[in-house]
């Protein structure tokens, strides 16, 4: 068996639009070329996650097998081929790919079922993870737990208002979906200087913890038109809309609210049996509908730059966690997710597995 670890509790995802199964798995009996076995403190809870229990981008082809992202941990063994880092480091699991080995997925067993797995999964005590979905951070990651937001929510953030909306100090721009993205996107427009932040949604409290954040215009869109608003209250409409919900009205309303140089930047991702509607014509004329794939994330380029603004007091990254839970609560979380009702980011605690 791998070193002396033999098994780990997991979230499994064995059907869609059915609750994850907690069970004990095996571990297979040796790394593979580029694997690397790490002990998991920490794993945020992403939308994708809800989105790939629910079906929204088609039939998994996958299943059974492991689900999350992002998490924070330490070293245990690392596999043949493997130099980026040895055991006992403090690392970053992120889904974009970095530098090293793309090795192969790992599986695991549950009695004479495999279990299948990516190059990264999170919701486990342990994971194995492929050398170029991890960095080494020089972090007490225990305590500094906000730092798993680098693997996917605050890596997405920044990089989508820094690399893809071409937002510039004093600009107007505009949230729809003030989820745990949606939210970290207010906070790095606020601390690279917008001038004018709206934030729609249709939850009262999110959006009140969109304007703590740095918004300052609020838009309830279950009682109004966002478009009217922001049409009423800007002459010259907004130059940014990041859309964080996958609504397929939302993503069309909100490129007609761009200015004529605008930028729509799509992160929330559509039921795939749903269609957004553009005239063609404004992007002819100069708009731009900008996909978003991880806020094109680059880790060893950006990870310490992005550290410096997190580590900022002024961005305050810690406070975007609003929910802490075991592995066992992961379901409840889900529901939760689905009623509205989860409030900033939510994070699996591991540290006692």
């Amino acid at each position: 068996m791998i070193s002396k670890i033999k098994s780990t509790k997991a979230a499994i995802l064995f059907k869609q639009g059915k609750p994850l199964l907690i069970k004990r798995i095996e571990l297979p009996e040796k790394l593979l070329y580029g694997q690397i076995l790490i002990k998991n403190f920490y794993s945020g809870v992403c939308g994708s996650q809800l989105g790939e229990i629910d079906g929204v981008k088609g039939k998994d082809r996958y299943l059974p097998h492991l689900l999350g992202h992002e998490a924070v941990g330490m070293v245990v063994e690392v596999g043949p081929g493997v130099k980026k880092v040895k055991k006992n480091d403090n690392v970053l699991l992120h889904w974009m790919p970095g530098t090293g080995i793309s090795s192969k997925g790992p599986q695991f067993k549950l009695k004479n079922k495999i279990i299948n797995s990516g190059p990264i999964t999170t919701f486990s005590e342990y994971s194995i993870i492929s050398e170029n979905r991890l960095s080494k951070i020089n972090e007490n990651l225990k305590k500094k737990k906000e730092i798993l937001l680098l693997g996917c929510t605050t890596s997405t953030a920044i990089g989508a208002t820094q690399k893809l909306a071409n937002f510039k100090k004093g600009q107007t721009s505009a949230v729809s979906g003030c989820g745990a993205i949606g939210l970290t996107i207010i906070k790095t427009l606020k601390y690279f200087g917008a001038k004018n932040i709206v934030a729609i949604d249709i939850d009262n409290k999110k959006l009140n913890l969109a304007k703590k954040f740095g918004a300052n215009v609020i838009i309830n869109s279950r009682n109004k038109n966002f478009l009217n608003v922001i049409k009423n209250k800007f002459a010259n409409k907004i130059d940014q809309f990041f859309e964080c919900t996958g609504n397929v009205d939302v993503i069309s309303r909100g490129f007609e609210s761009l200015n004529q140089s605008g930028n729509e930047i799509l992160i929330g991702v559509p039921h795939f049996n749903k269609k957004a509607r553009f005239y063609t014509l404004d992007i002819n004329l100069g708009k731009n509908l900008v996909g978003c794939k991880g806020g094109n994330f680059l880790p060893e380029k950006d990870i310490f730059n992005y550290l410096q603004v997190m580590n900022n007091k002024k961005f305050n990254a810690k406070s975007l966690i609003t929910n802490e839970i075991e592995l066992d609560d992961i379901n409840d979380v889900f529901s939760d997710m689905r009623k509205q009702k989860v409030i900033g980011k939510c994070i699996i605690n591991l540290t006692q597995g």
